[in-house]
């Protein structure tokens, strides 16, 4: 191929990981010069504590995937493991590229400061960033009176199209670049970057590529999501009838535009369908949807707040108590709390890269208000279990759960009731915590508060503890001072949806 004289446009591949409907890679391929797709394996990333050998390995298989992809049709893929900045002021010294093209990146502090850098960089040198958006949250949101306009305006502009072949053999390494030290695709794995999945790990994790994105989507429509709406609450049925979107969207391998238009492809299909199942299925799928929605609009809390790794959106509930004994958490990072859904949970949650919503909220409730973790001491551990793991969506929950929002009903579920609604048979508890194999279930839902010697004693009275938080907690909600904060806080970042009928006659 002749190199062009022109310099490239720089693609910025970060959380994007796919062909179809990716607006920043559109971009780019428009404008008519050369494109040079640009993944860049930060130290910065790979050191931070939050990372773990499960995001690393969903990252590598998608980068392996899309590359493939990439290369089929022509085109090519530079992976450099460096610094950001000095990867840029390699690439500006060898091409003087003009342009960089990326989506809109909503993570944690590290990442927001570097973009902040990089904004910076670009600036110094005339490059001009071009930052796109890729779901339905906002930048410079003032207030959230028309998010929900906004987001569904979003979602139903049309898709981007898959780049055609022709197209992406634009897709460059130029020759001047290509003597930079590159990563071979071939060596890149989770081992040759510093990680290591345990065999466990490998065998239960959720493969990562826009191949099974699309596949995982087709099979949610039209097999595995007609009981999405009652059996996402359990951790026995949710690993089945739970879309298993969350790590495809995580990492970028599809898109929330693309899966919503899928989803209402279906239902338009579903209208005309005289399957008996039809309205299990649209009632499924439109719980689907508002799920979608509302997961953008916790995101949009990070983007709105993004100091919220390290600061409590009502700064008032920072007078909770905080003892975080060493000792607790590692138990409850052990999945040894004496709990034993709790410890079910947390070891499915290490071994596979995944748990229910449902479970999630539990385990998270009961560290901070029956074992008094604090929020803060929690996200790091938690962060390196999830193979989907969405910052934005992470530490809102955390905070949600943890009731430092202020805004919620503060929910503290108990980890026995939720054996008898979710797990009645045991069957998932026997499953991770084999030494209850043969222990009878009403033992273990017992357990909590008449312990067995079959099983290893509660580090805590979770009734008696989970009362005194409680009672801390609710002193600070009263006061004049807490009140004012929670009005600020929902008028940032409240929903605007209004109370269904049925909740509203549920609190009369």
């Amino acid at each position: 191929m002749n190199e062009p004289n022109a310099p490239p446009v720089v693609w910025w591949l970060k959380k994007d990981f796919r062909l179809r409907d990716n607006h920043a890679l559109s971009f780019a391929l428009k404008t008519g010069s050369p494109v040079l797709a640009l993944f860049v394996i930060e130290p910065q990333t790979l050191s931070a504590p939050e990372t773990s050998a499960m995001h690393v390995a969903a990252w590598v298989e998608a980068t392996k995937h899309l590359h493939a992809a990439i290369r089929a049709a022509g085109g090519d893929l530079l992976i450099l493991r460096e610094d950001v900045l000095k990867a840029f002021a390699l690439l500006h010294s060898q091409t003087k590229f003009e342009r960089l093209v990326s989506h809109e990146e909503i993570g944690e502090l590290r990442t927001y400061r570097r973009d902040i850098a990089v904004g910076q960089w670009c600036r110094s040198r005339g490059v001009e960033w071009i930052e796109l958006r890729q779901t339905g949250v906002f930048r410079r949101l003032k207030n959230r009176d028309q998010r929900s306009k906004l987001w569904k305006s979003f979602m139903e502009m049309p898709a981007v199209e898959l780049p055609k072949a022709s197209e992406l053999s634009r897709l460059i390494v130029p020759e001047v670049v290509s003597r930079l030290p590159a990563v071979a695709i071939k060596r890149l794995s989770v081992k040759s970057l510093g990680l290591e999945l345990s065999p466990a790990q490998a065998r239960y994790r959720q493969r990562v590529s826009e191949e099974d994105a699309i596949d995982t989507l087709d099979t949610f429509l039209t097999q595995r999501g007609m009981n999405y709406s009652s059996e996402i609450s359990s951790p026995n049925t949710a690993f089945s009838s739970g879309s298993r979107l969350s790590v495809h969207l995580a990492w970028g391998t599809i898109s929330p535009r693309y899966v919503y238009q899928q989803v209402n492809r279906q239902m338009e299909v579903l209208k005309d369908s005289d399957d008996p199942n039809a309205g299990r299925w649209r009632r499924s799928l439109n719980a689907f949807k508002a799920r979608m929605n509302w997961r953008d609009h916790f995101i949009q809390r990070l983007e709105t707040e993004p100091q919220m790794e390290q600061v409590a959106l009502n700064a008032a509930y920072d007078q909770l108590p905080k003892p975080s004994d060493p000792k607790i958490l590692e138990a409850w990072v052990k999945g040894e709390t004496g709990l034993p859904l709790v410890d079910a949970c947390i070891r499915c949650a290490q071994t596979t890269g995944f748990l229910n919503f449902r479970m999630r909220c539990m385990i998270t409730s009961v560290a901070c208000h029956a074992l008094r973790l604090s929020w803060r001491d929690i996200h790091v551990p938690m962060a390196r279990w999830w193979a989907d793991y969405e910052p934005g969506i992470h530490l809102a929950q955390l905070q949600m759960q943890a009731g430092v929002v202020g805004i919620n009903t503060l929910r503290t579920y108990n980890p026995a009731k939720q054996i008898a609604d979710q797990d009645p048979d045991a069957k998932f508890i026997r499953r991770w915590l084999p030494e209850l194999k043969k222990v009878d279930v009403e033992t273990i839902i017992d357990h909590q508060d008449n312990p067995t010697p079959l099983y290893i004693r509660p580090i805590v009275n979770w009734r008696e503890s989970t009362t005194a938080m409680r009672a801390d907690y609710y002193a600070i909600r009263r006061m004049p001072e807490t009140k004012k904060l929670a009005e600020a806080v929902l008028a940032k970042h409240g929903s605007r949806k209004k109370p269904s009928k049925r909740r509203k006659a549920a609190v009369k």
